[in-house]
C-alpha cells in the first residue's frame, strides 16, 4: 500500500494556471480561467464494476472467491463513483457564507429518490462502502495586502464540509430542482459572527483557506481516503495544515470510513471581516464506493 501523498492523484496543492486554450475566457471576458486539474482519470461506472466483478468469479477457469475478488477490485480502486459540480460562479462576501453544492444522497440514484416513495440504495459492499472523497476546488481571495511567507496564515476566506444524515430522506428533489434543506444555503441573510461562535475562523477540521491576498486563482485537489491515518496532533498533520491549507482533523480518514448511505456532503464557502471575499470558479465533489 502507497502511504498518504503518494497514491495516484494525491495532489492536494497546486496553484492554478490558466488554460491553453486561448479562447477560454472568464464569464466576464478576462483571460481568468478554469485551471487545468490535470490528467484525465477514468472512473468505472456502477455497471463496468460489476461486469469486471462478474468476469472474475464466474468467467475465469474456476472462478475466484468474492474474498479475493474484494481484494483486487480495492487494490486497483476500481470503484464506481458519482459526481457533482457547482452550477455557477460565485462571489462570498463577509458573513454571506453559502452552500456551493449538495451531493447527491450515498449510494442513491437521484431520479430514484425524486420519482419513487420508497427507493432502494444502489449496490454497495458492506455498511460503510465509501472508499475515497475527491473535492476540486478553484477559487481565491480579493487580493491585495501583504504577502505573508505561510500563505496560509491569516487567512478569513475558506472552506467547510457539512455531512447531511439521512439526506435520502430529506425530499431533496422536487420536479427535477434541488431544494434547499439547509438554514441560509445561498447566503441571504448576513450573520453577525461574535467570538464565542465557532463559525467565526477557520477551525481544524476545514476543508480547504485560500492563500490570504493572493488575487490568481488556485486550483486545490483535495483527496480524502478510506485508508489515511495521519493523527491531527502528528507533525506531519502540522505540516499539511501549514503548507496546504488543509484541516489538520481532515487527514485520518475518518470522514470516509463513516460516511453512511443515504448521507450527503454539502460544501460551505465561508468569508469574514471587512474587504474580505471568496471568489469561487469551480467546485465538484466525486464520491467513490465499493461494490
Amino acid at each position: 500500500m502507497l502511504p498518504f501523498g503518494v497514491r495516484p492523484g494525491n495532489q492536494f496543492w497546486s496553484h492554478g494556471q490558466p488554460s491553453p486554450d486561448p479562447s477560454n475566457t472568464g464569464s466576464d471576458g478576462s483571460d481568468k480561467c478554469i485551471p487545468d486539474p490535470g490528467p484525465q482519470v477514468f472512473n468505472p461506472t456502477l455497471v463496468d464494476v460489476l461486469n469486471v466483478r462478474h468476469w472474475l468469479q464466474w468467467k475465469v477457469p474456476h472462478g475466484l472467491p468474492e474474498e479475493l475478488i474484494d481484494m483486487i477490485v480495492d487494490a486497483a480502486e476500481y470503484w464506481p463513483s458519482v459526481e457533482q459540480k457547482m452550477q455557477d460562479q460565485r462571489i462570498i462576501h463577509k458573513d454571506c457564507d453559502q452552500v456551493l453544492l449538495k451531493t447527491v444522497p450515498f449510494c442513491y440514484d437521484r431520479n430514484s429518490l425524486e420519482q419513487e416513495s420508497n427507493p432502494a440504495p444502489l449496490p454497495h459492499r458492506g455498511a460503510h462502502p465509501c472508499r475515497k472523497i475527491v473535492f476540486n476546488i478553484s477559487s481565491h481571495d480579493q487580493g491585495g495586502g501583504r504577502l505573508r511567507e505561510n500563505m496560509y496564515e491569516y487567512s478569513w476566506t475558506w472552506f467547510d464540509t457539512e455531512v447531511i444524515h439521512g439526506a435520502h430522506m430529506r425530499n431533496m428533489y422536487a420536479d427535477g430542482i434541488e431544494q434547499e434543506i439547509l438554514d441560509n444555503e445561498r447566503g441571504q441573510v448576513r450573520k453577525h459572527y461574535t467570538e464565542a461562535d465557532a463559525l467565526l475562523l477557520p477551525r481544524d477540521n476545514k476543508l480547504q483557506v485560500n492563500g490570504a491576498h493572493v488575487s490568481d486563482m488556485q486550483h486545490n485537489r483535495i483527496v480524502w481516503d478510506y485508508r489515511d491515518d495521519i493523527q491531527a496532533d502528528s507533525p506531519e498533520a502540522f505540516e499539511i495544515e501549514k503548507t496546504q491549507g488543509r484541516g489538520r482533523l481532515t487527514l485520518d480518514g475518518h470522514g470516509v470510513r463513516e460516511m453512511e448511505i443515504g448521507d450527503s456532503i454539502a460544501i460551505w464557502a465561508r468569508a469574514r471581516f471587512p474587504g474580505w471575499s471568496n471568489h469561487v470558479y469551480h467546485a465538484s465533489v466525486r464520491i467513490y464506493w465499493a461494490v
